[in-house]
């Protein structure tokens, strides 16, 4: 079993996959950048737009034109619209891993030639080559989209039926510009109950602009139908989809992910990705207003490990080992939270995070950190129910993401990922008002990591 992991937690991670059978290369180019150096005396240069993954500004010089402007982005922030030092007649810079097209005018340099865009569909500024058969970073991995129904299904030859019982796609995108496209449609025809077209092709996607063509190098199209079933080979002519990107979360633990629009082909497709790598910049609210920030790590009353159920398993994952495994679905929560002096530690365990698709996610995730804790209230002044806020202060964070039924690509993804602050009410019941419980209430505005924990909200009992 293959094992990707970042440095942080010792040991090794062990879970049982589920074997499969289609595979694409994984991996992901570098984000452009912007250009960022003020000129001396040259014209100013246009930034990348939409700075994630833009080309950068081309570079203005002492006697070149006006820097050309950077690389569209498909998503992200705009870039900055500074110039830079430069010298006599100088070529442009294409973007780099880019969008969207390459920069222009202006490398800094006597009679430099700025080197070509190796974004997608880029094309270099004055004497720079661009550079096609890539993907960008936000596009590699495993798309997937299921509908229940799904309107009318036309074929690339003429052939229609209404899609009464849905349809599946799923597209596979490598970084070297590898794919695997498969589209299952099946419904009712005038002259048959049941009709099913399978498309699925390999071959080569390029993205230009928002373009994002396929060329196949083999498809072959399976059909079930009353008067004509069988499999062809189809031609492998070039088709296309008009895509956008947007940020999107998975259903089960709020998971962030992407998904891709795109319009041209059989029906209108949303996609979702299986799997993104943790974000640079994780979200980390402020103290939220009201929140009573206290002194005291948490109570002595609280000290020992807690759960939510009598079947939770708390062995699923080892902060001492970094080992882990995917507990059984017994129709328990498996979470567990431990005090131990000011300290906390937590982890979760949540099963089939994704709503789309035939591969399927797990995700397991553990932190560990200092917790903060302020009483509110004591409910009926009867020194047995209390409210308050805690702050969790994280130190370390690993998150652990299995893909399973997905050929393969079966593979387990470790991340250790930023340490954040997350902020909760909590409700505490002592035994002398049995039984007693222990909550925390995700009221506030949540962290990146945060909604995994939240997912089941659970009231946890002390199991030692």
């Amino acid at each position: 079993m293959r094992v990707r992991s970042s440095a942080g937690f010792r040991g090794t991670f062990g879970l049982i996959l589920i074997p499969a059978a289609l595979a694409y290369g994984c991996g992901g180019g570098s984000s452009g950048d912007d250009d960022d150096d003020a000129g001396a005396s040259g014209a100013p240069a246009s930034g990348g737009t939409n700075g994630t993954n833009a080309g950068r500004g081309g570079r203005g010089g002492t006697s070149a034109t006006q820097g050309g402007s950077g690389g569209t982005g498909l998503i992200g922030a705009a870039g900055d619209d500074t110039g830079a030092k430069g010298g006599s007649t100088a070529a442009g810079r294409g973007g780099s891993t880019g969008v969207g097209t390459g920069g222009g005018i202006g490398e800094s340099g006597s009679d430099a030639v700025g080197n070509g865009g190796t974004g997608v569909g880029g094309t270099g500024g004055s004497g720079g080559g661009g550079v096609t058969g890539a993907v960008p970073a936000e596009l590699v991995g495993v798309w997937q989209e299921t509908r229940a129904s799904g309107g009318t299904y036309e074929s690339a030859y003429g052939s229609t039926f209404e899609v009464t019982s849905g349809f599946s796609v799923q597209l596979k995108i490598s970084s070297n510009g590898a794919y695997y496209f498969a589209h299952f449609a099946e419904g009712a025809s005038i002259d048959c109950q049941t009709v099913s077209y399978f498309d699925q092709s390999v071959g080569t996607v390029v993205l230009d602009g928002n373009v994002l063509t396929f060329h196949p190098s083999e498809r072959r199209l399976d059909i079930t139908d009353c008067a004509d079933s069988g499999s062809q080979d189809l031609p492998n002519d070039p088709f296309s989809f008009d895509v956008s990107l947007e940020e999107s979360n998975h259903y089960y633990g709020g998971l962030r992910t992407y998904k891709m629009h795109m319009e041209g082909g059989a029906q209108p497709l949303d996609v979702t990705l299986l799997v993104r790598p943790p974000v640079a910049e994780p979200t980390e609210p402020a103290q939220p207003d009201g929140f009573a920030l206290g002194t005291v790590g948490p109570f002595q009353e609280l000290q020992g490990l807690w759960v939510p159920s009598p079947g939770t398993d708390t062995g699923f994952f080892d902060p001492s080992t970094g080992e882990a495994y995917l507990p059984e679905l017994n129709g328990s929560p498996h979470q567990w939270l431990r005090f131990e002096g000011d300290a906390y530690e937590t982890a979760v365990a949540l099963q089939t995070i994704n709503a789309e698709g035939v591969c399927k996610a797990d995700v397991i995730y553990y932190e560990q950190g200092k917790g903060l804790f302020q009483v509110t209230e004591d409910v009926g002044g009867q020194g047995t129910h209390f409210v308050g806020d805690v702050r969790l202060e994280a130190t370390a964070a690993r998150l652990i993401v299995n893909v399973r039924e997905c050929d393969e690509d079966d593979f387990v993804y470790q991340y250790d990922v930023e340490p954040l602050l997350s902020y909760y009410r909590f409700i505490y019941f002592t035994t002398a008002q049995p039984p007693e419980s222990f909550a925390l209430i995700c009221d506030f505005p949540l962290s990146e990591w945060q909604s995994l924990l939240c997912t089941n909200t659970p009231s946890f009992s002390r199991r030692e």
